[in-house]
């Protein structure tokens, strides 16, 4: 993925803006509607693909849309779909995010496989961007994945990225992932002031 790395200076009204991805039913939009503090703007569709079809009848094909208040930061979360033919929507996206939150299913039978998916597609923005690794589904499946194979994995290849199991549902579960998120984003010079202005949805 060719993503921009345009960063643009805000000014007082402007705010952070984060990106959620992952694959399908991972909670994606069940966590921007738990914490959103705002209507969420969602773009759900029946599903066709078949992994779509894994837990639920519908799943977003363009993004879901929330805001939460971070102390004295407003974070704007856009939030992609996890089917494979609209993934094209987190580039667009992620044009202005400061940092990403990568959500995946712990109850797919190769979880492994999803977040090297995940992080391969995202590299290039990776590089550049921190990121959080929310694994969710933890308890409520027959898989035998546990934390340390997923800390495992990202030791192996290179990728700092903090990781947390998530219950999507839990309002403040979701909250303290974002605010760990926001965090790492300003441990980085710079990146806390990446937002893209006009992409605001109201």
């Amino acid at each position: 993925m060719n993503y921009s790395t345009n960063v643009q200076r805000p000014s007082a009204n402007d705010a952070l803006k984060i990106l959620i991805v992952g694959n399908v039913g991972s909670g994606k939009t069940t966590a921007i509607s738990a914490v959103s503090e705002i209507q969420v703007v969602k773009s759900e569709a029946k599903a066709t693909e078949q992994d779509a079809l894994y837990r639920k009848d519908t799943t977003t094909v363009a993004m879901d849309y929330g805001v939460v208040n971070i102390d004295t930061t407003k974070v704007h979360i856009y939030g992609t779909p996890g089917q494979r033919r609209f993934e094209f929507m987190a580039e667009i996206v992620s044009k202005g995010a400061a940092g990403m939150i990568v959500m995946i299913d712990n109850g797919y039978p190769e979880p492994l496989t999803e977040v090297d998916y995940f992080l391969q597609r995202h590299h290039g923005y990776l590089k550049k961007h921190p990121a959080i690794i929310a694994i969710t589904h933890y308890d409520d499946n027959n898989t035998e994945t546990n934390l340390i194979e997923y800390h495992g994995y990202l030791r192996k290849n290179g990728f700092p990225c903090a990781i947390m199991r998530l219950d999507a549902r839990d309002k403040h579960q979701v909250r303290r992932v974002i605010e760990k998120l926001c965090h790492e984003i300003k441990k980085r010079p710079g990146l806390d002031k990446e937002l893209s202005r006009g992409e605001k949805v109201s």
